[in-house]
């Protein structure tokens, strides 16, 4: 899987993007663009849960991002390798007492057919999987799914699995 572990999407605009990237290389220390679509970044730091911190520091610089989030793990935009990757995070990361919801941006298909799956019954199967209380208004914990395109081809789905304010989200304040 490709090598990337924080996201940071923007304003689009080639302008925007040529910013965003100053701004970046004057917050954070160390990183590499491991990929660029429109208005999304894919960068990979040495740990994406204290760059989100360290960009939280400056949100004053930050007025063309939309979101900054920190990625556990990467895997195919299908639904089942989804809820699978999903359901395992969920186990290690969000205590037996906490509550999640899932919040998915963008496409994600099923294996067997390769057709897209909407949104709800996708984010339906994944949170079968998921052995935690659930609440849509109030969650404890956020399990975050963006369905990205790398090098402008290959389709990938991110998972995240944190509490909602380790995502850093400016444009508005849902993650």
């Amino acid at each position: 899987m490709p090598g990337f572990n924080l996201m940071v999407t923007h304003e689009p605009g080639p302008e925007n993007y040529r910013y965003v990237l100053s701004i970046l290389r004057d917050i954070l220390d160390n990183y590499v663009v491991v990929d660029a679509a429109t208005a999304v970044i894919l960068l990979r730091v040495s740990d994406p849960y204290k760059a989100v911190e360290v960009l939280k520091q400056h949100r004053d610089k930050l007025n063309l991002i939309y979101r900054i989030i920190p990625i556990d793990t990467i895997t195919n935009p299908y639904v089942e390798d989804v809820a699978e990757k999903s359901a395992e995070l969920a186990e290690k990361k969000i205590p037996m007492d906490k509550t999640y919801r899932v919040t998915l941006r963008g496409r994600l298909y099923w294996r067997e057919t390769r057709m897209p799956a909407h949104s709800s019954d996708a984010v339906k199967i994944i949170a079968e999987k998921i052995d935690r209380p659930v609440s849509l208004t109030h969650p404890d914990y956020v399990v975050y799914i963006r369905s990205v395109r790398l090098y402008h081809r290959r389709r990938v789905a991110t998972i995240t699995v944190t509490e909602p304010d380790n995502i850093l989200a400016l444009a508005s304040s849902k993650p």
